[in-house]
């Protein structure tokens, strides 16, 4: 019963936060390799498929709620510091950039967001992001198991 509470929080941390949150718990919990990658892939997936569905929802609402406020009120597009931030990293990186930095730095539903914000093709955002779920839960469990080990032998 206990491990099935473990798997289930590494789960459900794994569709939002990826690198930075399930993936250490993971080890902290003290999972081998491959439950590890099973269990932050399949979250991850989940993550992937739920928030970018939910992206594409909203960016339609979004655009509607623009075209609605053009008619009674017209205004003049602002460049604000983060829409050129945004706008430079997607043309520097584009979307293997983004994939790669989301189960990183951004979070799945950030990057997902922002992938399918400027990438229409829905398929390729799955594909790129999913690869770099598949890619982060392989490296991040091999990066932070040697810092693992080591707390536990200055600790335990």
């Amino acid at each position: 019963m206990n491990e099935m509470v473990e798997i289930i929080a590494v789960f459900l941390l794994s569709t939002v936060k990826f690198v930075l949150g399930s993936v250490p718990l993971a080890l902290g919990f003290g999972f081998p390799f491959y439950k590890s990658f099973l269990v932050t892939c399949s979250g991850g997936f989940l993550g992937v498929f739920i928030f970018v569905n939910s992206s594409e929802y909203l960016i339609l609402k979004l655009k509607e709620r623009r075209e609605r406020k053009k008619i009674i009120s017209p205004f003049k597009r602002k460049f604000t510091r983060k829409n050129k931030l945004i706008v430079q990293t997607k043309r520097r990186f584009g979307l293997l950039g983004i994939a790669f930095l989301t189960p990183l730095l951004l979070s799945i539903p950030i990057g997902s967001f922002i992938a399918l914000r400027y990438f229409k093709v829905k398929k390729r955002v799955y594909l790129y992001l999913i690869g770099s779920v598949v890619f982060w839960s392989a490296t991040s469990y091999y990066l932070y198991k040697p810092l693992f080990n080591a707390i536990q032998n200055y600790f335990f």
